[in-house]
């Protein structure tokens, strides 16, 4: 029987999205499964203060034992009780999901960054693990794609190790992010404004941001990049397009021709199973769950004829930084600073050529910094004193908060960093969950406390004096803040509480390098990564698995290095190159 599909797309996430529309575009049939419920912006998304809650943004007790985040967006988090995962002995990792409609995207950091030519010739260049099958010149059209269509609030620096791209106008800088570019000025390091997928002009039919502070709990306008407000609403005006919400797939079905027949899906709520059949299935439900699929389909796992699915996994590496005051913003007046979660970067400047290689470690990383007002002094509680005076200094120091952070630092590839299926335990709907073997490398360690090091050197240039109790993610509201951390879909509000089942819930600082638990970045990337040979690898430099002809994987899998940039841009652009080839082959052109 012929296929009811052109093609099948797992997941509703940035990469998900941006397959839908594509192909949805070009004229296929496409069915979009995802795992979670529908969302609707105008009806889920709303301005609440802490004030205005129940329980003042905390949530129900319990309720975020099952749901990261906070009260304002658990309810688009998953729900780790019916969706747990295991850890090795020895591994402490918090995988950061969501399950909805739009994935992560409805809350992500939106860091958009190019990775540069340096990234992907990555093992030419210090002999450690292997080139991707890419290089800048062929990304770069996909990355223009990208950019022009969901908007990149940025500012043009011309600098090889940060390439510039197809950017709206940036956001202004605060107070704080002034201090600290003239900072960096002083010790010779370049910075920019970060580069995010926020409006900062209409845009598309999209209206620019109001600066509500509100990105990581849903955007109720489309201001921020996310599959429901951008990549979605031209997908279905084709009327090519069906989605289905609550649909668990369970596993990629094969026929006898070695070609993907289609797609199990078991129904969320009713427990019912369900097969649909395509002419292509492309997966992207995020890169472990990618993985996850491939692996339940096929005795070895699915497209393995390398045997490295599920290995080679990696993060980027995080933790450490400087958390304080900038003594000059001190007692003055409130300003509306957590309204658009910004700051400036310094793009990494080491290891990038011959003159900055350090002997010590290879590889290298971004630093981020910002400060201002936040909606809550989260440092209050460890500040000593009482009464008015002590109130009197909390509101002082309120508008003064700042912090340094790491951005993008780069986890080596290592294949004991892997994943494989559970052998006892199950989701909710019988399905066998992830095992994650995860650890850091020397390299790692060095690398951080390279980086501890400059973020000291920073925060002392800037006047910042350092404080107790504001932890690693500084004021709240700002990004990497306990319900909006620093990640990609990419993300939102996991970091340190994310339970994750059997193995899982361990102390969010256990075994971190720098005081932060693996996986709080929600950058993981690889277990199928990309090679010029099927011997070496899962997928081609398109996405496509060397196997299995008609079945794409779009998301973080291909990474064979992470590179010093946030992963999501890339991914896109990855995306976008892949619909390209199936489109072509599609007609007949590409093998």
């Amino acid at each position: 029987m012929a296929a009811t599909y052109d093609a099948i797309v797992v997941g509703s996430g940035a990469c998900g999205g941006w397959a839908a529309m594509e192909l949805a575009k070009a004229g296929m049939k496409v069915l979009m499964l995802e795992a979670g419920s529908h969302i609707d912006p105008a009806k889920d998304f709303h301005h609440t203060f802490l004030y205005q809650m129940e329980y003042r943004g905390q949530a129900k007790p319990g309720a975020l034992r099952r749901y990261a985040g906070s009260e304002r967006n658990y309810r688009i988090m998953l729900d780790s009780s019916e969706n747990p995962y295991t850890t090795a002995p020895g591994t402490v990792y918090n995988w950061g999901r969501s399950r909805v409609l739009g994935g992560r995207t409805l809350h992500w950091a939106r860091a958009s960054d190019r990775m540069a030519d340096y990234e992907f010739k990555a093992a030419s260049r210090d002999g450690y693990g292997m080139d991707w099958a890419v290089s800048y010149a062929d990304m770069k059209p996909y990355y223009d794609r990208v950019e022009g269509f969901i908007g990149v609030s940025a500012a043009k620096e011309g600098l090889p190790q940060f390439p510039d791209g197809v950017f709206l106008p940036p956001m202004p800088l605060n107070c704080a992010e002034t201090i600290f570019t003239a900072a960096c000025k002083s010790l010779g390091w370049r910075s920019t404004h970060r580069r995010l997928a926020q409006l900062t002009r209409m845009h598309n039919n999209r209206p620019p941001c109001h600066y509500c502070g509100n990105c990581v709990n849903g955007c109720d306008v489309g201001a921020m990049f996310n599959t429901v407000a951008v990549t979605l609403p031209p997908a279905l005006k084709t009327g090519n397009l069906e989605v289905r919400t609550d649909t668990v797939v369970a596993q990629v079905r094969m026929n006898n021709e070695n070609r993907a027949q289609g797609v199990t899906y078991i129904e969320r709520n009713t427990m019912k199973s369900v097969d649909v059949d395509a002419k292509y299935v492309v997966l992207a439900a995020s890169t472990l769950e990618n993985t996850r699929l491939m692996l339940l389909s096929a005795k070895g796992g699915l497209a393995n004829s390398s045997g490295t699915l599920g290995h080679y996994m990696m993060d980027q590496v995080g933790g450490g930084g400087v958390t304080g005051i900038l003594p000059k913003l001190k007692g003055g007046p409130s300003r509306l600073d957590d309204g658009k979660s910004a700051g400036i970067s310094i793009p990494n400047f080491q290891n990038i050529d011959k003159k900055t290689a350090r002997k010590d470690f290879i590889r290298g990383y971004v630093i981020n910094a910002t400060g201002g007002q936040s909606e809550y002094p989260q440092f209050a509680s460890a500040l000593p004193g009482y009464g008015s005076a002590w109130k009197k200094e909390v509101k002082s120091r309120y508008v003064a908060q700042a912090r340094v952070w790491i951005a993008g630092g780069e986890m080596l590839s290592q294949k004991e960093n892997r994943v494989e299926l559970d052998p006892e335990v199950k989701d909710r709907w019988g399905i066998p969950v992830l095992k994650i073997h995860f650890t850091h490398s020397d390299n790692d360690r060095k690398l951080i406390a390279d980086f501890q090091e400059k973020a000291d050197e920073l925060f002392k240039k800037a006047g910042g004096e350092a404080m107790p109790g504001m932890g690693r993610g500084g004021p709240t509201g700002f990004p990497g803040a306990p319900g909006s951390p620093d990640v990609g879909p990419g993300a939102g509000g996991q970091g340190g509480r994310q339970g994750g089942g059997p193995g899982g819930g361990r102390g969010a600082r256990e075994g971190a390098v720098g005081g932060r638990a693996l996986g709080s970045s929600i950058h993981e990337v690889g277990t199928a990564r990309m090679s010029a040979s099927p011997k070496d690898g899962v997928l081609n430099s398109f996405c496509q698995t060397h196997d299995v002809p008609n079945l794409y994987v779009f998301g973080g899998n291909a990474f064979p290095s992470t590179g010093d940039k946030h992963p999501t841009l890339t991914m896109m652009a990855l995306s976008a190159r892949g619909c390209d080839h199936l489109l072509e082959q599609a007609k007949g052109k590409k093998a």
